[in-house]
């Protein structure tokens, strides 16, 4: 199982450097048609996305059914490069992420 990263350029750069592939997007639906081609992957273990996407109402609804559908699949919310890093805690991101409360 491998990584995929979904991201404005900045953010696929650095992962590329530590041999992650991805998808460099600038838009929402860029995003959307991104994450709809990596779920049609059956080698991914976990996908990374930039909040500046993920937040989004659109996108978020479809992340958690995602989440509630494929449990084989880990998908991971990431500060951007250039937004504002949100004020998550840290247990509160894993509890979202892994679906169980810590």
């Amino acid at each position: 199982m491998i990584g995929y990263v979904i991201g404005d350029s900045d953010m696929i750069t650095g992962f590329r450097l530590v041999g992650v592939h991805g998808a460099e997007v600038n838009t929402l639906d860029e995003a959307s048609e991104a994450l709809n081609q990596a779920l049609s992957r059956n080698d991914l273990g976990i996908i990374v996305i930039s909040e500046d996407f993920s937040v989004q109402p659109m996108m978020q609804e479809t992340i958690d059914k995602i989440r509630r559908e494929r449990k084989n699949l880990l998908i991971v919310e990431v500060p951007g490069s250039k937004g504002k890093p949100s004020k998550v805690k840290m247990s509160d991101l894993i509890s979202k992420t892994l679906g169980v409360k810590i």
